[in-house]
């Protein structure tokens, strides 16, 4: 069924032949939409008043990512398994949405001359992390499958230490905005590694998975861009 979704060839092994090519772009095509969709949606008014309204409180801050952007990842993972390419369209639809919205609202926030810089290095840093940790994955041996549930109690952690900084320690919201953006890199390591070790039976999921991952660690970097432009340019 998953054969739907590319081209695959089954091995003697029994280990399935993924098409990197196709998966580096489709992620990349993924990506790229979903930038320039936060980009064109922070000048619209509307959207960042939205998004200032849901992210504005901590936890219905974390809701609303959870559901669009968890659970679109897991909608379009579902419809991966399923062969459906509609439902999977349908997951990654949703996914886009709740990061075009989080990032249109952090970019809404910052002066408009900062907006196409701070996505610029954003990009940069994140190319970079991103190659480094593929590097990392590609040239040793290590088993990363656990890393996966490393990045789930990662997510956790950030939760509960967000929610100590909401009711007692404010100063606490950068602690735990680190810990989310560790939580996106352990993430994105086992989804590399997920795509050497041809974890996953179609070139569509690994893509999902590295584009997911690759924009949680921009949207975090991006934050941090944004705070430091500012205070260069106050």
């Amino acid at each position: 069924m998953s054969g739907s979704f590319g081209r695959e060839t089954v091995q003697a092994t029994g280990t399935v032949d993924r098409n990197l090519t196709k998966i580096i772009g489709m992620a990349t095509g993924l990506i790229a939409v979903n930038i320039l969709a936060m980009l064109a949606l922070s000048y619209v008014p509307p959207v960042v008043g939205l998004g200032s309204v849901l992210f504005g409180n901590f936890f219905i801050g974390i809701a609303v990512f959870a559901v669009t952007v968890g659970g679109g990842s897991w909608v379009a993972s579902k419809g991966t398994k399923r062969g459906s390419l509609p439902l999977a369209g349908a997951g990654l639809t949703l996914t886009q949405v709740g990061y075009a919205l989080f990032g249109a609202t952090v970019l809404g926030l910052a002066a408009a001359s900062l907006r196409v810089p701070a996505i610029g290095i954003a990009v940069v840093v994140t190319a970079a992390l991103t190659a480094a940790v593929a590097a990392v994955v590609f040239t040793t041996e290590k088993d990363f499958s656990s890393w996966q549930s490393y990045s789930f109690y990662l997510f956790v952690g950030g939760f509960a230490v967000g929610a100590v900084a909401f009711f007692v320690a404010p100063a606490l919201i950068l602690v735990a905005s680190l810990v989310f953006f560790a939580a996106f890199v352990v993430s994105l390591t086992y989804e590399i590694w997920a795509v050497k070790e041809n974890r996953y039976a179609s070139d569509l999921r690994n893509a999902i998975g590295i584009y997911v991952a690759v924009m949680g660690v921009f949207v975090n970097v991006l934050v941090w861009v944004l705070r430091i432009l500012e205070l260069l340019d106050a």
